[in-house]
């Protein structure tokens, strides 16, 4: 059966692989979108670090980091190795028991939730943000197939 830590994993091995994807085309894709209204590829590249981030924060209570904004490919790779460190973090995490977390909301509201909660949205998160950055290069003529960071690829790539 698959395990939450293989999930981060493959999350971890995939968010990699798609980052230097999107690093190799121009630097136009940061302001592309789906449709007038929606996010960019740049703000939901921001929203990865963000997220992870925030999740980083629930699980250790460690001080919050903030992320600049993502506008270039250059500036995709030169934060991808601060991604890769929450992803670690989120993979360690999986190795403890699970436990119920409270914290503050925004407004101040004590909030609980669980470990497995939090890291199980991060896998969920993630995917659903890839299928929309693919979404959006695909409606502006690009490709990213999506299929080659699934977890088939993930068990058969060479170790």
């Amino acid at each position: 059966m698959i395990t939450i830590e293989k999930s981060l994993r493959h999350m971890a091995w995939s968010n990699e692989k798609i980052f230097f994807e999107l690093f190799q085309l121009p630097d136009d894709i940061y302001g592309l979108r789906a449709a007038e209204g929606e996010w960019p590829v740049g703000k939901i590249l921001n929203h990865f670090f963000v997220a992870a981030e925030w999740y980083r924060f629930l699980l250790t209570g460690e001080p919050w980091t903030e992320i600049p904004k993502i506008t270039s490919g250059e500036k995709l790779i030169e934060l991808q190795p601060y991604l890769a460190l929450l992803d670690q973090v989120l993979i360690a995490e999986s190795k403890k028991d699970d436990a119920v977390i409270t914290y503050a909301d925004d407004d101040g509201t004590q909030k609980s939730t669980t470990r497995a909660l939090v890291l199980s949205q991060a896998v969920t998160h993630t995917a659903e943000h890839k299928g929309q950055l693919a979404t959006i290069l695909r409606t502006n003529g690009l490709e990213l197939n999506l299929d080659n960071f699934d977890l088939w690829s993930y068990e058969s790539r060479a170790e």
